[in-house]
């Protein structure tokens, strides 16, 4: 069941980058991670409830974030620094991913309740990594690098 729920939030997110960001992904063989802090400088959390306490966090490489919210906004976006505009446009996308994997994980599990949660700037620790459960890491590879998926879930 595990790996059913990591693969509808990895085509969720393939899907909406494709769309929204016009920008395609390789996925990388997923690994379990060992420390706390995100893997991105920007991270989107989508907080799982239910039949399952836990997150789904999509942590943002600079470059990666950059080339994305460049694409949404139709405007070259090269800081960071423009933290509230690159806020909301992660805040957009893990929106619509958490839109897309609720549709299909209804059909799998409708045990499962999927909230998108906060949007992180730096590289904290992450809400809903519960303390003691493996955390899967599935790195996603970009013509402007690396947005990794965390997935972490006690039931």
């Amino acid at each position: 069941m595990q790996a059913v729920i990591i693969n509808i939030f990895i085509d969720a997110t393939l899907h909406v980058l494709a769309t929204l960001g016009g920008v395609q992904f390789t996925v990388q063989q997923p690994r379990l991670k060992t420390d706390a802090a995100s893997s991105g400088e920007v991270t989107g959390v989508i907080r799982l409830l239910g039949g399952v306490n836990g997150s789904v966090a999509l942590g943002f490489e600079r470059g990666c974030v950059l080339q994305i919210v460049s694409s949404m906004l139709g405007e070259d976006i090269r800081d960071l620094d423009l933290g509230q505009d690159i806020q909301d446009a992660v805040g957009e996308i893990t929106n619509m991913v958490s839109g897309q994997a609720a549709q299909k994980l209804g059909d799998v599990t409708p045990r499962i309740e999927i909230r998108p949660d906060v949007v992180l700037m730096g590289q904290g620790a992450i809400p809903g990594q519960t303390r003691g459960a493996a955390v899967i890491a599935v790195p996603l590879i970009g013509p402007a690098g690396r947005l990794t998926i965390e997935v972490c879930w006690s039931e």
